[in-house]
């Protein structure tokens, strides 16, 4: 079998300096459709060439632009922008004790009814050492690293009516 010995991946092409000069500036990009979205880059990601734009100075207003939609970066101030700490997790929520309680309560009888043999400690629901449920016992709340289980425990506890 014979090599293409000519070809070689744009990752190993493209210039990582270049990327990293583009974070934390305002950029206007061009697409290959003609589109020109504006934004503060976040970050790009070097082996697709994505970039990741703030857009506004609202932390919830981000857009990702994908490496093959680009044509052409502009970068429109040379000073860079102070970007705020984006945070992704849900704002914890105030849930009464007695709440929190009827919630697990329902929760673990569900498991139980469904043959799951449920163990509890420090209010950490668990099942065989595989899965845990942490208050406030949401499907989101579930933890586990077999994607299968997860999501029937996950289906399971959307079903439970709060």
């Amino acid at each position: 079998m014979e090599e293409n010995t000519n070809f070689s991946h744009k990752i190993y092409k493209s210039d990582p300096l270049l990327f990293k000069s583009y974070v934390d500036m305002e950029v206007n990009i061009l697409t290959e459709d003609g589109t020109t979205i504006s934004g503060i880059v976040y970050t790009v990601d070097p082996v697709s060439e994505s970039v990741v734009l703030l857009q506004g100075c609202q932390q919830n207003n981000l857009k990702i632009v994908f490496g093959h939609a680009i044509k052409s970066i502009k970068i429109c101030s040379d000073k860079p922008c102070k970007l705020p700490e984006l945070q992704f997790m849900n704002a914890p929520t105030k849930i009464f004790h007695s709440t929190l309680a009827e919630r697990k309560h329902a929760v673990r009888k569900l498991l139980e009814e469904n043959r799951f043999p449920v163990k509890e400690e420090n209010d950490i629901l668990t099942i065989e050492n595989v899965l845990s449920i942490k208050p406030p016992y949401d499907p989101a709340d579930c933890i586990c690293t077999n994607s299968i289980i997860l999501a029937r425990i996950q289906n399971l506890l959307s079903r439970i009516q709060t």
